[in-house]
């Protein structure tokens, strides 16, 4: 009995650190943002097909070890089948390592940090079998403000969003193009660093590049059985193009659940709180990265 104990844990152990081995790519091209970039690969990865590609940006003072950590995506890539890169800031660009989402010329198409990290995805498919119809991104506050500017300067390439916790900072390239990824857009109603009227502005700002109403919308309370959480629903041609969850007591934290499943997750730490509520597992799910069979 103590023998088959000692193996579980070393097998937990292992499948842990494999799911936050994480992989510096010094080479992908040029870098006009001076950006680090990370990269996840499940080792158990089916690349006789193609795969998604999930892009995961950090906030500031964080790092994209931090994101990893964090966010729990790794764990989503092993059971769902996709790969992951972390871009990361460097403190020579910014001493909080914050994104410049804020600066035109290091936000804008073919720009600084926006560049690289489109350099970043374009190495990636160069470099393996992805699903170029099925390319995501996501980050929380500066991350997310990041994340914005990239689905404004190049709405085609991503099939869909997550702005969590992020800043309204108008972004440069502001595209109505009628191509556009579909977006979820996270705030927490006491966040003290970035204000609940940034979420309502990003929610404006989207509702206009897809031409909809903002007063036209499906509420929808207790999300997942969770009284804190409620979302907004925006429908283009009968399909739901973009999500505003709204989280009630919550501020600038990550929302998380722990535990060992595909629909738990997120580590405790001082970006995250646990409100019994996995928050990249909802991404993922609205995404469609989530089969049918296991989504309940």
């Amino acid at each position: 009995m103590k023998a088959l104990l000692i193996y579980a844990l070393i097998i937990v152990s292992f499948s842990s650190f494999s799911q936050n081995n994480i992989v510096l790519i010094k080479d992908f091209g040029r870098n006009r943002g001076m950006l680090k970039m990370y990269s996840y690969t499940p080792a158990n990865l089916d690349s006789s097909k193609v795969f998604p590609l999930v892009v995961v940006l950090h906030g500031c003072t964080q790092t994209a070890r931090t994101a990893v950590n964090a966010t729990d995506w790794n764990k989503l890539a092993d059971s769902l089948n996709f790969m992951v890169i972390y871009p990361e800031q460097r403190q020579i660009n910014n001493v909080s390592k914050c994104f410049n989402f804020f600066i035109g010329f290091k936000a804008k198409k073919g720009k600084g940090e926006v560049a690289s990290i489109k350099q970043m995805i374009d190495y990636t498919i160069e470099h393996n079998n992805i699903d170029t119809s099925r390319i995501f991104i996501t980050g929380m506050s500066a991350g997310g403000g990041m994340s914005n500017a990239m689905l404004n300067a190049y709405p085609k390439l991503f099939n869909a969003g997550a702005l969590l916790e992020a800043p309204s900072t108008m972004v440069a390239d502001f595209s109505t193009d009628n191509i556009q990824p579909r977006v979820l857009i996270v705030q927490g109603e006491k966040d003290k660093v970035v204000r609940k009227i940034n979420g309502e502005k990003l929610v404006k700002q989207w509702c206009e590049k897809y031409k909809t109403n903002i007063k036209d919308f499906k509420l929808t309370e207790n999300i997942d059985g969770n009284s804190l959480l409620t979302t907004k629903t925006y429908y283009k041609n009968n399909k739901p193009v973009i999500i505003y969850l709204f989280a009630k007591t919550v501020g600038h934290k990550l929302l998380i659940n722990p535990g060992s499943d595909i629909k738990h997750g997120g580590r405790n730490g001082i970006h995250t709180k646990n409100i019994g509520f996995f928050s990249t597992y909802f991404i993922a799910d609205f995404w469609g990265l989530v089969p049918k069979k296991i989504q309940h």
